[in-house]
């Protein structure tokens, strides 16, 4: 009987692939975890007060309309973002592709079974 991790059972070896993904994941999500800005907290009133308006929760996705309303008719607002985008976008471009990163994974595993 061959082994499970042999190089010719596809099987094994795909099972191996996504726990090495898995694991590059969690790896990314834990070294982005430790590297938030305090800016993100909004933990102190000058931070709330520049910043309060542009960071959202997920409520953000049942009002995008309005979200977007309000930042067109706010130069201030629109230079304020700029600004925040400017010096965070790196970090919110790691995000995003670990996020994209698990949500392939999950169409990878899905495909699998």
């Amino acid at each position: 009987m061959s082994s499970f991790t042999a190089d010719n059972n596809a099987c094994g070896q795909t099972l191996l692939h996504l726990v090495a993904r898995g694991s590059a994941i969690i790896a990314e999500l834990l070294r982005l975890a430790g590297n938030i800005p305090a800016v993100f907290y909004l933990n102190n009133k000058n931070d709330l007060d520049r910043y309060g308006t542009l960071l959202s929760d997920f409520s953000y996705f049942t009002s995008v309309e309005s979200f977007n309303a309000k930042l067109d008719a706010s130069g201030d607002l629109q230079d304020r973002d700029e600004e925040f985008r400017e010096n965070h976008l790196s970090l919110l471009k790691r995000f995003y592709k670990v996020f994209e990163s698990v949500y392939k994974y999950i169409c990878d595993i899905n495909r699998s079974l």
